[in-house]
């Protein structure tokens, strides 16, 4: 075995290695949920859903995924990177889809930055795949700080030390993607956090509009505070797609509310269900920019057999 076919396997060692510690993380956060409440937290979330949320949840992902692309796009265009709207929407819904279906919840958004179809233009300076993962990662890091002010300014009231981690967590995501948003003026960059607000909007309109349907015993002036908690929650990149550190979230979130915490398990297992619902698009934008590279693939493949 070569040594470049070494590093490949130990690469993907390591990939499989994360992915199985995530499922398992996962998976052990429902299983002491399920051991403190039992199954009836799990079994509410997929019974008490109504059917208008679904349409409800379809529009504000979409505007969660609109306002990305646009986020992307600013930041992207000062590395030399142009993509329109329509592609950078497609983008996004595609790795919000990956997002939600694979461990830590980051696959979808480095498929995002490595794609190499010909849906955006790249300046042929410098290297454009680390300009490519340098937008994104600014991109999804300003992203991250604004989910963490929202929680970080809700714990301030409720568990103080809590809220000025969380605050610290915001912080250390604007330092760290300062790096790349230097290039951007005064007026972009104000762009871009006001973009990062409303999509933060969206998700947590989503997230109080699934308080009011399957836990209508919470006062909804609650919501958009216990919201903010478990969408940072979801944030931290230890579960599968999200699922499990965002339910001990909410659990913890509405304990500290004074409300009883399986409902917080209820509310965010069926958040998460509508989240995904919502980024159904994405699965067939995936077939649609996967089908024509399967095919590719069969014809290079039967003209290599037909040679030998």
């Amino acid at each position: 075995m070569s040594l470049d076919q070494r590093s490949q396997t130990s690469r993907r060692g390591h990939t499989m290695l994360l992915a199985g510690l995530q499922i398992a993380i996962t998976l052990g956060i429902f299983g002491f949920l399920a051991s403190q409440w039992g199954m009836n937290p799990f079994m509410d979330a997929f019974r008490l859903l109504p059917i208008w949320i679904f349409p409800a949840a379809a529009v504000l992902g979409g505007v969660g995924v609109l306002t990305q692309a646009l986020r992307w796009r600013v930041i992207a265009r000062h590395h030399r990177i142009s993509i329109g709207v329509g592609p950078a929407v497609a983008r996004c819904w595609q790795a919000a889809f990956l997002n939600g279906v694979l461990p830590g919840g980051l696959a979808g958004d480095a498929l995002r930055a490595a794609d190499d179809s010909s849906d955006a233009k790249v300046e042929a300076s410098g290297s454009a795949l680390r300009r490519a993962f340098a937008a994104m990662a600014a991109e999804r890091l300003m992203g991250t700080a604004v989910v963490f002010v929202a929680a970080g300014l809700t714990l301030l009231l409720l568990a103080p030390l809590a809220g000025l981690a969380a605050l610290g967590v915001a912080t250390a995501a604007v330092v760290v993607a300062w790096r790349w948003l230097k290039p951007l003026s005064r007026r972009d960059v104000i762009h871009v956090v006001l973009l990062s607000g409303t999509g933060w909007a969206a998700f947590a309109a989503l997230f109080a509009l699934t308080i009011l349907a399957v836990t209508p015993e919470i006062p909804l002036a609650w919501a958009p505070g216990l919201a903010a908690v478990a969408i940072a929650g979801m944030s931290v990149p230890l579960g599968f797609g999200g699922w499990g550190p965002r339910e001990a979230a909410a659990a913890w979130a509405f304990s500290l509310a004074g409300f009883v915490p399986h409902l917080g398990v209820t509310a965010s297992i069926s958040y998460g269900l509508l989240a995904l619902a919502s980024t159904l698009p994405g699965a067939i934008i995936l077939a649609l920019r996967l089908l024509p590279r399967v095919e590719r693939a069969r014809q290079v493949r039967e003209q290599r057999d037909e040679s030998a």
